[in-house]
Parts: structure tokens; C-alpha cells; sequence
């Protein structure tokens, strides 16, 4: 695989984390659960959708190449 093939793949799964996290969000609210439960959701949330970001941008990609 070359350095696109990792981004993409990477990208991908941060995708998945970004939904599931906002799912789990939603179902916290729903229950009623505490704010400050529902805040560390949040915050994973905004800082993979960061990730992710620098991910696509290719900001990352000096992490992906092979040794």
C-alpha cells in the first residue's frame, strides 16, 4: 500500500469513530445521562473529527509511511 492507500484507509475508520460517537451522543441524551458524561463524548468526537481533517489533508501522512 502507498502513503493514499493508508490515508484512506486511516480516513475510513476515523469516519466510523466521528459516527459513532455522535450516535452515542444522541442515545446519552435521550436517557437523560449526566452532562459531564455526555461532554467527554464530545470532546473525543471534535478531537477525531480533527484527526480526520489533518488525515484528508494529507498533514499526517509522514505518520503513514513505511519504515
Amino acid at each position: 500500500m502507498d502513503t493514499g492507500d493508508y490515508r484512506n484507509l486511516v480516513a475510513k475508520f476515523l469516519e466510523k469513530c466521528v459516527r459513532y460517537a455522535n450516535d452515542s451522543i444522541t442515545r446519552k441524551e435521550s436517557r437523560g445521562e449526566e452532562p459531564e458524561e455526555i461532554s467527554k463524548w464530545i470532546t473525543y468526537r471534535d478531537f477525531t473529527e480533527h484527526a480526520l481533517m489533518e488525515v484528508r489533508n494529507g498533514d499526517l501522512d509522514s505518520w503513514l509511511e513505511e519504515e
